[in-house]
């Protein structure tokens, strides 16, 4: 039988508000208008059919705007699908304007994939189309689905009562299934481990407003706008997916932004709240960064308060300078910050907004930081200013030098060095400094400021053990307890920089020599290691260096100026206190005695010019043994006849073991007696002979790592020299 036009009736489903047509002749509904039908059409329509689909002009092509992407559509036979007919090889189809299309385009089959949870063990499926999760096996469910789709067959040829019973009953199959899925995918949410996770990093997690309705996974879903605008109360989980599983820190850390914004009340200071925020989540892992980020980015828009809005932009810098964000977020995060300065609610949001535009590409390419900043460095990112530092050296003259939160410690070596007009530089490094002969050198990859900010956060103290009494041979190094050592631990703090020389090379090296102005730094650091005895000396020696001193500063000695008593309040500056001291008391006497000699010695060196004196000067000292060295405490247990610990020192002719105490030399392995060397984290090790003999040395240190590097450089300069 032909179905005519005037058979369908256009009918409304009451619970959906869909509408649906009903046969009145054969009692059949379908949710597809009817395409009316001519009589004796049907013997035809295959042929039609057939004729229709071959024909390219009968193709349009449209777009899916869920899945933002195009199909093709058959305007006559009503066909869709998502690949390219045959037909249109080689001819483009239309564009179709229609607003509504009266076939909906072919679905995209899942493809669900297999997963085990790293966390839990058990499986899960994942949707590599739809990027849903679930964990019941969704094959068993398809046949759930096919079973339902008959079931809705057969309700379709029913009349519209029974229709209506039946929609009914599939709703509420379906709304359980749905609060079901729903349930799963709130456990799903914690789950960052699969290789495919790395695509949902940035999702947000499920935020539902009300306790039942959060306890139930019930309600509605916050949108991510909403979500993503100022809240005045605690959130109660974390607001990225990934970050489930950091709820608890996830929570703490909103709290520390809300107590820095002024939204939560404190009696902290707000700068030790970011410093604590700060500190926490450089130790938590990674993901919970984006979430600082997005929390910032939270409490930052549609903020009532703009006083609140410009502690969370301070926040906002002080992350930027600190860590940065992932690849999934970061653009994303730059997309707000420019359009924080676009919109320009207040000029001071719009500064720290373009100081945080400024500086978030220096932060993805250095990386996070190895110490949360300091106060000092807070307060001048709050005023977009520099931090100053101030560099010494060995005679605690200084430089002062303007640097930041992604400033070096070899921006810092390449400043000074332009300050100082050195041509000769590679001898030169930074150390920080502990008082009088304790430094340690810096990485020139370090960051300034993380140096800095070590000595506010935890007073860099690094603890050295000293022997006070020690009557037996064996050795800590050997695990023997001795009751007669005493052990003093001294701590040391640091808390200055010095730029100084960290190879001390001797006048006949051509490169210094070229150089006045390294020559002039060498003798600089010459006259502060002969003044605080960190090398022994030979007093027949003090009155020759110390006249050599005065004029390479006074120039020629003058009768009517440089008489007895002009150096007394000075004499400090050119011989070692303790020459002049009765114990620890400065002796006006032997004051006297040390004046006269200098004096006398001083008449003598008269028409040497500044420099001939300082290279003068550099020649006396450059013979003593211990010249140039760097110093190091090392334990031992090879040399039963040496005490342990022991001062290991590197300088620009060899290796030399020391008494502690005394300073006495041990034993001196010149570098064409070093076989080899080489370091690891806790040991130091430099094998020493010939071809023939060789005997390995091995000592317990932390600084193995700078000794190895200090004996390279040695070397290299001079293997460099003897090129020449």
């Amino acid at each position: 039988m032909s179905e005519k036009k005037e058979e369908w009736k256009e009918c409304k489903d009451p619970k959906s508000g869909k509408t649906y047509y009903y046969n009145r002749v054969t009692k059949k509904t379908q949710w597809t208008k009817p395409i009316p039908a001519e009589d004796g059409a049907a013997a035809g329509d295959a042929a039609t059919a057939v004729g229709a689909a071959s024909d390219p002009d009968n193709w349009r092509t449209r777009v899916d705007k869920t899945r933002d992407k195009s199909y093709y559509y058959n305007k006559v036979t009503k066909e869709t699908t998502w690949t390219k007919p045959a037909c249109l090889d080689g001819v483009e189809p239309k564009q179709s304007t229609a607003t509504a299309v009266s076939s909906e385009p072919p679905k995209a089959e899942k493809q669900w994939r297999e997963v085990t949870d790293i966390k839990s063990g058990r499986t899960y499926w994942y949707d590599k189309v739809t990027k849903q999760t679930t964990w019941t096996d969704p094959n068993k469910k398809v046949a759930g689905e096919k079973e339902s789709a008959g079931a809705d067959s057969a309700a379709a040829d029913s009349d519209p009562a029974e229709l209506e019973k039946s929609q009914t009953a599939q709703q509420m199959l379906k709304l359980k299934q749905r609060m079901q899925e729903n349930a799963e995918n709130e456990i799903a949410e914690t789950e960052t481990g699969n290789e495919e996770s790395e695509d949902l990093a940035f999702i947000f997690a499920k935020h539902r407003h009300g306790f039942w309705n959060r306890k139930l996974r019930m309600g509605e879903v916050q949108g991510d706008s909403k979500l993503m605008t100022f809240k005045k109360s605690l959130i109660k989980k974390a607001l990225l997916k990934k970050n489930r599983d950091l709820d608890v820190e996830a929570v703490q850390s909103f709290k520390n932004v809300m107590s820095y914004m002024g939204d939560r009340k404190s009696s902290k200071p707000a700068i030790e709240h970011a410093k604590k925020l700060l500190r926490n989540i450089m130790f938590l892992p990674i993901g919970i960064r984006d979430e600082l980020y997005m929390q910032i980015c939270k409490q930052t828009t549609q903020n009532p308060r703009i006083a609140s809005a410009i502690k969370g932009w301070e926040l906002m810098v002080f992350c930027v300078a600190t860590f940065p964000p992932s690849k999934q977020l970061k653009t994303y995060l730059l997309d707000f910050i420019t359009k924080a300065i676009e919109e320009n609610i207040d000029p001071k949001i719009t500064a720290l907004a373009e100081v945080a535009k400024t500086n978030l590409p220096k932060i993805i390419l250095m990386g996070h930081r190895k110490q949360v900043p300091s106060k000092l460095e807070l307060e001048s990112l709050i005023n977009s200013k520099p931090v100053a530092i101030q560099v010494n050296l060995c005679n605690d003259t200084f430089k002062t030098l303007a640097t930041d939160s992604y400033t070096l410690v070899k921006d810092i070596e390449d400043e000074l060095v332009k300050k100082y007009n050195l041509t000769c530089r590679s001898p030169f490094a930074m150390y920080e400094r502990a008082g009088a002969n304790v430094e340690r050198i810096l990485s020139p990859d370090d960051r300034i400021l993380d140096i800095l900010a070590s000595w506010e956060n935890r007073g860099y103290k690094d603890e050295v053990e000293v022997v006070e009494k020690k009557s037996s041979r064996r050795s800590k190094f050997d695990n023997h307890k001795d009751a007669n050592k005493q052990v003093q631990k001294v701590v040391l703090e640091y808390n200055s920089f010095l730029y100084k020389a960290k190879l001390v090379l001797k006048m006949d090296n051509g490169e210094i020599m070229g150089d006045p102005e390294a020559v002039n730094l060498i003798y600089v650091q010459a006259t502060q290691d002969v003044i605080t005895e960190r090398y022994p000396f030979a007093e027949k020696d003090i009155t020759v260096i110390a006249a050599l001193q005065l004029q390479a500063t006074f120039g020629n000695y003058s009768p009517e100026v440089h008489q007895q008593g002009w150096l007394a309040p000075k004499i400090t500056e050119y011989i070692p206190r303790s020459l002049i001291s009765i114990k620890g008391m400065v002796n006006e006497n032997k004051v006297k005695e040390w004046e006269c000699k200098i004096l006398s010695k001083y008449q003598k060196v008269t028409d040497f010019t500044a420099l001939d004196a300082k290279l003068n000067y550099l020649d006396y000292v450059q013979e003593w043994t211990f010249y140039g060295a760097t110093f190091f405490t090392v334990e031992q247990r090879q040399f039963r006849e040496y005490p342990s610990p022991l001062t290991l020192g590197i300088n620009c002719e060899g290796v030399l073991l020391m008494h502690p105490e005394n300073k006495t030399v041990l034993e001196n392995y010149q570098f064409t007696d070093i076989v080899t060397w080489g370091h690891s984290d806790e040991k130091f090790i430099v094998v020493v002979g010939n071809i023939l003999q060789q005997r390995k040395l091995i000592f317990k240190t932390s600084d193995g790592k700078h000794m190895n590097h200090l004996i390279h450089d040695y070397v290299k300069f001079k293997v460099k020299s003897i090129k020449k």
